[in-house]
C-alpha cells in the first residue's frame, strides 16, 4: 500500500475534508460494485486485486488528456512518473469504516484522487472523484470535465 504519511486510514475522510480539493459524490457503477464485492469474498492480495481498476480509470484518464500533454503514452508505458507532464493520481478503496487499498494518495501531489466507498446496500456505494484546485496539470475549467468523464465509469476489469 503506498500512500503518503499524511493520509489517514480512511483515505476518502481526507479528501473530502481537504480544502486543496473540490470533490462530486456519485453513485458507483453496478458492475465496479460487483468485483469491489468479490475482494470482500475472496481476500487476495490487494495489488492484483486494484490494479485492473487502476489501469482503467488511468487509460480513460489519459485518453482525454493525450491531446493536451506531449507524450503521454510512452510515459505510461516508460513508467516515468518523474515527467512533469503525468497527471498524478490517488486511489482509494474500502467502505465507510475501514480502507481495503490506497494507492499512490498524496494530498499534497496528487492532480486527481478517486475513492470508492462499499456499502452493504448497493444504492449507497459512491465514487469520489476529487481535482486538487491547485493543479497546474488540470485546471478548474476542467474540472466538469473530469467528473462528467469518470461519472459512474464502469472501470471492472
Amino acid at each position: 500500500m503506498s500512500t503518503s504519511s499524511s493520509i489517514t486510514t480512511n483515505g476518502y475522510q481526507s479528501v473530502i475534508k481537504s480544502k486543496e480539493f473540490e470533490h462530486k459524490i456519485c453513485g458507483m457503477n453496478q458492475q465496479v460494485i460487483n468485483y469491489l464485492r468479490q475482494y470482500k469474498i475472496n481476500i487476495t492480495n490487494a495489488e492484483t486485486f486494484f490494479t485492473p481498476i487502476i489501469n482503467k480509470l488511468n487509460q480513460r484518464i489519459h485518453s482525454v488528456y493525450n491531446n493536451n500533454i506531449n507524450n503521454i503514452n510512452d510515459n505510461i508505458t516508460n513508467n516515468n512518473e518523474n515527467n512533469l507532464n503525468v497527471i498524478n493520481i490517488g486511489y482509494s478503496f474500502g467502505n465507510v469504516g475501514s480502507t481495503f487499498y490506497l494507492n499512490n494518495l498524496d494530498l499534497n501531489n496528487n492532480d486527481i484522487i478517486i475513492c470508492f466507498i462499499l456499502d452493504s446496500l448497493d444504492i449507497d456505494s459512491k465514487m469520489i472523484t476529487a481535482v486538487n484546485i491547485h493543479s497546474n496539470k488540470v485546471s478548474a475549467n476542467e474540472n466538469s470535465k473530469v467528473w462528467g468523464l469518470l461519472y459512474k465509469f464502469n472501470c471492472s476489469p
